[in-house]
């Protein structure tokens, strides 16, 4: 009964497999294929794809920073501040009373809406440095009058000074 058990042992030691095979899942001994990974997942973007991007980031800059500058000189001319409007103009040219529809002559305005809609290139360049920005704005007067007007102004890129300036404005009066 000694040997007995020592050989049992032996035995089980023998017989038995740590290692698994395939066929033990009740599979037919294919495994499947890791995940390929494919070329947009595994390369990175490409020198041309890069400069795109970069491109129409420094396009969309372009349009950020001049609605912030039409914006601005919006604010100085609803807070009635025409002096400091008027530096928003290039070539020290400020528009005459009916291209804005007389907004800047406007003395008792207790608040003015700005919206415009996306900027319209009017050059052929990557970057645009001339641009038309449509705009609908909504005056509302101290005695609660509402008016609206609507239209454009046109901006430059001044290379000089490497700011937007405005060039031309048509804005009119909308009846209600």
């Amino acid at each position: 009964m000694r040997l007995l058990i020592p050989a049992l042992l032996a035995l089980t030691f023998v017989g038995c497999s740590c290692q698994r095979n395939a066929d033990d899942d009740g599979g037919d001994g294919t495994a499947l294929p890791a995940q390929a990974q494919t070329p947009e997942t595994a390369a990175a973007p490409s020198a041309a794809q890069l400069r795109a991007q970069a491109l129409e980031q420094r396009r969309n800059d372009a349009y950020t920073d001049a609605v912030g500058t039409l914006h601005l000189y919006l604010q100085r001319v609803g807070a009635g501040d025409q002096d400091a409007a008027d530096k928003f103009w290039g070539y020290q040219r400020m528009p005459r009373g009916n291209e804005e529809s007389n907004l800047r002559a406007l003395k008792n305005l207790r608040g003015l809406r700005i919206q415009n809609q996306t900027p319209e290139p009017l050059d052929q360049e990557p970057v645009p440095e001339l641009l038309r920005i449509p705009v609908d704005l909504r005056a509302t007067l101290e005695n609660g009058e509402n008016r609206r007007y609507t239209g454009w102004y046109r901006l430059r890129r001044n290379q000089v000074e490497q700011r937007w300036e405005l060039t031309g404005v048509l804005v009119a009066a909308k009846l209600q």
